[in-house]
């Protein structure tokens, strides 16, 4: 199909089923909201965060916006559970934003090691750490959420992108319809470690930033952390889209 043909091919698509904005209903007219899912509004409305959280003595966590908003968690849902992987694209401009937003904020996740020198310098022995899925949900989903925002980051900040260096042992129950934090943590004990063949891998880095969707009550990420640090991993932070 030529260009001109795929182009009225979409126009006429457009006439019978009009985009809509994934949060709001209204239609997307212009082809930067169809190509943001959103209309101009609630993407404008997606405010993206300044500042580091500290969950706990293990690590620092960095979001792009809070869960709280409507669009951000609407494009987030639709990416995960509907499969929407058009949502890489608007996922990607809120990254870059972000990042023009707070060009120094991820060099302060990590205490810079003696010697490593300049400011900007934290790059050198660093790399993105997805969260993994375990085998069973990553085939009934068709991929992993947390890999493909990795890939994402990983283009722009220019880190190597670890996907296979951590694996999920255990496939846990849902922690949605979990209450207590005590039982989330107890659902995800000891799910999460270093795969086999993947420890030499380590050696080459100081520093690792997690990667993941959304951030509840950090019990998936907490226990990735602990597998990092029983490795030697140095300096661990957390990036992820939204934080409740």
């Amino acid at each position: 199909m030529t260009q001109g043909l795929r182009r009225t091919w979409y126009t006429f698509l457009d006439i019978l089923f009009p985009p809509i904005c994934l949060n709001c209903r209204s239609n997307l007219l212009s082809y930067e909201e169809k190509e943001d899912l959103l209309c101009g509004a609630c993407f404008k409305g997606i405010k993206i965060y300044s500042n580091i959280v500290r969950p706990g003595p293990q690590f620092n966590l960095v979001a792009i916006g809070s869960y709280e908003n409507s669009a951000l968690r609407e494009l987030l849902h639709y990416f995960k559970y509907n499969g929407f992987l058009a949502a890489q694209v608007p996922l990607e401009k809120l990254i870059v934003k972000w990042l023009e937003i707070n060009p120094t904020l991820i060099p302060i996740c990590f205490p810079a090691p003696e010697g490593r020198g300049s400011p900007n310098s934290w790059a050198a022995n660093s790399c993105l750490v997805p969260i993994p899925l375990h085998r069973k949900r990553l085939r009934d989903r068709g991929f992993n959420q947390a890999e493909i925002i990795g890939e994402i980051l990983s283009r722009c900040l220019n880190l190597p992108l670890e996907r296979n260096l951590l694996e999920r042992i255990r496939n846990t129950k849902s922690q949605i319809k979990m209450s207590s934090s005590k039982e989330r943590e107890e659902n995800l004990k000891n799910s999460i470690r270093i795969k086999a063949g993947e420890e030499s891998l380590l050696s080459q880095y100081q520093s690792a930033i997690l990667v993941d969707d959304i951030y509840t009550s950090g019990s998936t990420m907490r226990e990735a952390v602990k597998a990092l640090r029983r490795a030697g991993v140095k300096d661990i932070a957390a990036l992820v889209i939204a934080k409740t």
